[in-house]
C-alpha cells in the first residue's frame, strides 16, 4: 500500500541514520548530502483516488520544484496509501505512520486528507514531534477541545502533555462548513424547510450532519429522520429511499465521503422516485467518483461544498503561477480545490526547512515542527498562519459545487465565499 517516488540524488549513509535517529529527525551538512523525506498520507486508489490522487500531485510539485534545498541537503516524496478493501483504512495509516515515525529520513507529512484518520495518527505523529499539515481534514474537534467529545475524540489522547503541538490544517472547520451547508439547503434553488440527513459513520460524516442539524434547525428548519450507514450496507438501501421518500422530505442531507456511500443511496433515490435536491460536504464535493457511483441522470441535484478556492478563481498572482506549473507538470490529470491546498501545506513545511538550512540550524524534526507553528506564508490559497491550536488562523476560502442538468450531468463551480 506504499510506492515511493524520489526527486534528485539520494544518499542516505549510517552516520546520517545514527545521528537523525538521537535527534529525533533529519540532521547534516557540510559537504555530505543529506537526504530529507516529506511524505503523503492519502487514500489514493480506489473510490477515493478521484479526490486524493490531485491532493497528491499538488505535494508532488512542490517537492519536485524544491528537490534541492540547498547546502547538501535533497528532497524526496515519499507516498503512503491508506485505502483499503472497502474505503479510508484508519488501520493502514496508522501503520504506515507507525513506520514513517521509525524512519529518520522523513522530516515532515502532508495529509491526511480524512478527518477519522487523522484522529488515529495525531498521537504517534506528535509524540515523534513528527509535523504534520492536513489539507482537508475539517472536524473541529481534532483541534478544539470543546468540540471533541461529541465527535468521538479523545482530546486528551490527541493532545498529550508535555508534547508541543504538531499537527497543523488549513481548511476551515466542520462547525462552520455545517453552517454553509444549512445556508445552501435553506436558500433557493434547494428552499428546504424539512431535510433528511444521512451520514457515513465516520468521525467525519457524524461531525459534519451534527453542525448542519443544529444550524438548520437554528434557523427554522425540521429534520425529517437521520440515519447512519456504510457503503457494505449497499443491499439495504433501496428500502431505505423508500423510507425517505415516504417521508417527503424536501432535501437529502449527506454527511460523508463518497466511499462512505451516499453516491449509491442517491441512486436508489431517484430509482424509488424522490428527486428531490441533495446536500453534501467536502467529501463529495467535485468528487468523479459520485457520478459513476450514482450514474449521471441520478447525480442531478446534487450541491456540495469545498473548504478551499476552486481552480476556476485562479487568474492572477501566485495561484495563476500555480495553475500552470501543475498543468505542466501533470497534463491532463484533474485539478482540485485541495491541489492548491496540498502544495500549500507542502510549501508551508518546505519553507519552514529551509528556514533552518539558511540559517545554519540542525534540521531537526522538532525545529521544522517549531518554524511551521509560527510561520507567516503567502500561497496559493491566500495568507496563512496557525493559531495555538494548529487551525489556520489566515485566509479560509469556501466553494460551492453543484450537478444539474444545466451542468451535463457534471460536477460545476456555483460560488464561492469566505470564512469569518
Amino acid at each position: 500500500m506504499r510506492t515511493w517516488y524520489r526527486i534528485g540524488a539520494v544518499v542516505i549513509g549510517a552516520t546520517l541514520a545514527l545521528s537523525a535517529l538521537a535527534g529525533c529527525g533529519s540532521s547534516g551538512g557540510g559537504t555530505s548530502t543529506t537526504n530529507l523525506v516529506i511524505v503523503t498520507e492519502l487514500a489514493v486508489s480506489g473510490t477515493d483516488a478521484g479526490a486524493q490522487l490531485p491532493t497528491q500531485y499538488g505535494a508532488d510539485l512542490a517537492i519536485q520544484q524544491n528537490a534541492n534545498l540547498g547546502s547538501g541537503y535533497h528532497l524526496s516524496v515519499k507516498h503512503d496509501n491508506y485505502e483499503g478493501t472497502s474505503g479510508v483504512d484508519a488501520s493502514i495509516a496508522s501503520n504506515n505512520v507507525t513506520q514513517d515515525a521509525q524512519d529518520p529520513t522523513v522530516i515532515a507529512i502532508m495529509g491526511p486528507f480524512n478527518s477519522g484518520v487523522a484522529k488515529v495518527v495525531i498521537p504517534i505523529t506528535t509524540k515523534a514531534h513528527l509535523v504534520m499539515i492536513s489539507p482537508a481534514n475539517t472536524n473541529p474537534g481534532l483541534t478544539k477541545q470543546q468540540y471533541a467529545q461529541a465527535n468521538g475524540i479523545n482530546f486528551t489522547e490527541l493532545h498529550p502533555a508535555g508534547f508541543p503541538e504538531a499537527y497543523f490544517r488549513l481548511p476551515g472547520t466542520d462547525d462552520v462548513q455545517g453552517k454553509v451547508d444549512a445556508q445552501i439547503a435553506a436558500a433557493a434553488p434547494v428552499n428546504a424547510k424539512a431535510v433528511y440527513v444521512v451520514d457515513d459513520d465516520t468521525t467525519y460524516g457524524i461531525g459534519l450532519a451534527n453542525y448542519f442539524v443544529s444550524n438548520f434547525t437554528a434557523s427554522g428548519g425540521t429534520i425529517a429522520g437521520r440515519t447512519s450507514i456504510t457503503a457494505t450496507q449497499a443491499s439495504s438501501f433501496p428500502s431505505l429511499a423508500a423510507t425517505i421518500k415516504s417521508k417527503n422530505p424536501d432535501a437529502v442531507f449527506f454527511g460523508g465521503v463518497t466511499s462512505g456511500g451516499g453516491g449509491l443511496l442517491k441512486k436508489d433515490l431517484v430509482a424509488a422516485g424522490y428527486t428531490n435536491p441533495m446536500v453534501g460536504g467536502d467529501g463529495i464535493a467535485e468528487d468523479p467518483a459520485w457520478i459513476t457511483a450514482a450514474g449521471a441522470t441520478a447525480s442531478s441535484g446534487t450541491y456540495g461544498t469545498v473548504m478551499a478556492p476552486d481552480a476556476s478563481t485562479f487568474t492572477a498572482g501566485p495561484a495563476a503561477t500555480f495553475l500552470s506549473q501543475y498543468k505542466a507538470a501533470f497534463p491532463g490529470k484533474d485539478i482540485t480545490p485541495y491541489s492548491a491546498m496540498a502544495y500549500d501545506a507542502t510549501m508551508i513545511e518546505i519553507k519552514a526547512i529551509k528556514s533552518l538550512i539558511s540559517a545554519g540550524k540542525s534540521v531537526t524534526r522538532e525545529a521544522v515542527r517549531a518554524a511551521v507553528a509560527g510561520i507567516q506564508y503567502t500561497g496559493v490559497t491566500g495568507n496563512l498562519s496557525f493559531d495555538a491550536n494548529g487551525d489556520n488562523a489566515g485566509q479560509k476560502v469556501y466553494s460551492v459545487y453543484w450537478i444539474d442538468a444545466s451542468t451535463n450531468g457534471q460536477w460545476a463551480f456555483k460560488s464561492q465565499g469566505n470564512i469569518s
